[in-house]
């Protein structure tokens, strides 16, 4: 009895931390994001069809150790990171000094059913791995269709609803999602559904296992 207790608050902590990274042990959670959004982040970018010009909003964007693949994937991009930890918001501008300097770069503390920015400000608003934390997801898509420019894309890419159940974690706090789910919430927050594109990750090691998992990327727009 005492052991599944152990074990049960080891996985809350993992899945509290997943959710908003503090502290040392949030620095390292933050690491182990990174290898397992590696791919995922490639695979987002490549959905997004982006092009010169574009204003970019990342949401949830970690320690910011992946700004500089989406900087190189077109000329003149000017990229806004939002991130509601502390501890996430300070690595990400110690890893992005540069672009923070030049101005290609702006991170802000804040959370994404609140959002700072005008309306029709981003050409195309992504996050990877973020959306299991909306608490009411709704709120969310409101402020993202908000300040969306009209034919602008919102890329999210969550794992499966299958693959969640490898990760015993994702019982505390997250919100699995199908393409039906998707659907139905953007069609309910004016967002065009546009396509769910599914690819299978290469193997993760989770605790002495090799697991294989699944992701879908949500493609909605917000029309003229």
């Amino acid at each position: 009895m005492l052991k599944k207790f152990i074990e049960q608050m080891r996985l809350k902590a993992i899945a509290r931390q997943l959710r908003k990274p503090n502290g040392a042990m949030g620095h390292t959670v933050a690491r182990k994001m990174n290898e397992a959004n590696d791919f995922l982040y490639d695979f987002t970018l490549d959905q997004m069809l982006i092009a010169d010009n574009h204003s970019i909003l990342e949401i949830g964007f970690g320690n910011g150790k992946f700004f500089d693949k989406l900087l190189k994937k077109a000329d003149n991009l000017k990229i806004t990171g939002i991130d509601f930890s502390d501890s996430m918001v300070k690595s990400a501008k110690e890893n992005n000094p540069a672009a923070i300097a030049d101005g290609r770069l702006t991170l802000t503390k804040v959370k994404s059913d609140n959002l700072p920015f005008a309306k029709n400000s981003f050409d195309r608003i992504f996050c990877i791995n973020v959306a299991y934390f909306w608490d009411e997801p709704d709120k969310h898509l409101q402020e993202i269709h908000r300040v969306l420019k009209p034919e602008g894309k919102f890329c999210t890419t969550v794992r499966t609803k299958e693959s969640m159940q490898y990760m015993p974690f994702t019982r505390y706090g997250f919100r699995g999602y199908t393409e039906d789910d998707w659907k139905l919430l953007s069609h309910k927050n004016n967002l065009t559904y546009i396509n769910g594109v599914l690819v299978n990750e290469p193997p993760i090691e989770h605790e002495g296992s090799t697991v294989r998992t699944q992701s879908l990327c949500f493609i909605t727009e917000k029309k003229r």
